[in-house]
């Protein structure tokens, strides 16, 4: 198959040449059937060249300035034409079937595709933790309910009738296209269709990070019509740890290892982290709660 014949588009998305850029594409390079792959890189770096010389040869769509994540996915949309799109970013990994499984539900209906995650480093504590905070309505081997449906390929038709991702947000881009689909168009959940993670290694790493995602979450929710007040934002961080920890006790879906128990100590701080991130963009940002 050649690229023009490809049904999925797959666009990764990679800051300043990003580590992992390698590994990000090579795992969708593999899938088969094959996608029509690009990346966007912005905000410096040479990816051509590295990936050139991981022996790949690939489409690079190179913006000098930074590209908040929508402009990113848009650019991936500008240089595609495969009738569905999906977005990897360039820290993380598709697992095989990636492709074959959104295509699936693609051509059997589906306009709109989400997909599971699983983390990459299952065995480190601060790692396991982020993903039982963040994504435990999303991982292969719980039961999650409500399943939270993000990481979505979608039909490119959606983006004529809809538009396209907003450019002047620095996260939440994926929530705000969604909320704007939510009326029309349903979602498939592939329990199968896996991206893997790389979450923060430390525990410094994962309040860090955390925190940051507090911040940028709060700013964008402001940008949002009908988003939930920074108040409520950091209460639902919060409010997350109990429902984290319950999916962490439960018996596994699927083989596999439970997360290292002090992971579960570790849930409480990513999310008194992501709260102090949500409350600290309030105070820098005075305006209503």
């Amino acid at each position: 198959m050649t690229m023009s014949d490809a049904r999925l588009a797959c666009v990764v998305m990679s800051l300043a040449n990003e580590p992992g850029l390698v590994d990000a594409v090579r795992s969708l390079r593999d899938q088969e059937p094959a996608g029509e792959l690009v990346v966007v890189n912005s905000g410096g770096g040479d990816p051509r060249s590295v990936l050139e010389s991981a022996g790949i040869d690939v489409r690079v769509v190179n913006v000098p300035e930074r590209l908040l994540p929508g402009a990113a996915r848009n650019a991936g949309i500008d240089a595609t034409r495969a009738p569905y799109v999906a977005f990897l970013a360039a820290d993380c990994v598709a697992a095989p079937g990636w492709v074959a499984g959104r295509l699936r539900e693609h051509e059997a209906g589906a306009a709109v595709v989400a997909s599971a995650v699983a983390n990459l480093d299952p065995d480190n504590a601060p790692a396991a933790a982020a993903s039982l905070f963040m994504h435990h309505r999303r991982l292969t081997n719980g039961r999650p309910r409500p399943i939270d449906l993000y990481g979505c390929s979608y039909s490119r038709a959606l983006f004529e009738r809809f538009g396209r991702f907003r450019e002047d947000l620095r996260g939440g881009e994926d929530t705000e296209m969604n909320a704007r689909l939510r009326d029309d168009v349903p979602v498939v959940w592939a329990r199968d269709v896996v991206c893997g993670v790389r979450y923060p290694r430390t525990v410094a790493a994962l309040a860090a990070d955390q925190w940051q995602r507090g911040h940028v979450h709060a700013r964008a929710a402001r940008m949002i019509p009908s988003s939930p007040s920074s108040l409520r934002l950091s209460e639902r961080a919060l409010r997350n740890v109990r429902p984290a920890l319950a999916q962490a006790l439960r018996r596994p879906r699927a083989p596999g290892r439970r997360p290292p128990a002090r992971a579960l100590a570790l849930v409480p701080l990513a999310a008194v982290a992501r709260a102090g991130g949500v409350l600290a963009e309030l105070r820098a940002t005075p305006g209503p709660a």
